[in-house]
């Protein structure tokens, strides 16, 4: 079954009314992925999310209501975060030259058994360990789950 492990920026874009078109395509990924129940994140996406909203000024106006937002998302936290994984984040970071928060939440990914990482801040397409990094905006999420669609 296909999983997609979303990074922090894929879950702030809808709160940012910004740039209509990356507000637009991760709010229907998200749906999508929630629909269908194959999304996944850690709680370090929830934290990070959270950070974003509060310290950056173009997200004022969402401060109002990010904490419901993410608490909505919280059941599909369920990604582990611990101490274990710092090793095999140290060695993504090593072997892929992914940034270490990066590589910590592909790490997570990678022991969640997510398929997909959805990130734009990642190399389309490459694999890190056994999830593939997926840009939602060049692809579609029928592109990418393909039969998990059709349940």
């Amino acid at each position: 079954m296909s999983t997609c492990f979303v990074d922090s920026t894929v879950l702030i874009y809808p709160l940012d009314r910004r740039e209509p078109a990356k507000h637009e395509i991760c709010a229907a990924w998200l749906r999508r992925l929630r629909d269908i129940d194959r999304l996944t994140m850690s709680p370090q996406v929830l934290n990070e999310s959270y950070w974003v909203v509060q310290r950056k000024p173009q997200f004022e106006p969402a401060r109002l209501i990010v904490r419901e937002y993410l608490t909505s998302y919280q059941r599909w936290a369920r990604a582990p975060m611990d101490a274990d994984l710092l090793i095999e984040a140290w060695d993504i970071g090593d072997r892929y030259g992914a940034r270490f928060w990066d590589a910590l939440l592909l790490a997570s990914a990678n022991a969640a058994g997510c398929s997909h990482f959805l990130s734009e801040d990642l190399n389309d397409g490459q694999l890190y360990g056994a999830v593939q990094a997926v840009n939602p905006f060049r692809h579609q999420p029928e592109d990418v789950l393909g039969p998990a669609l059709s349940r």
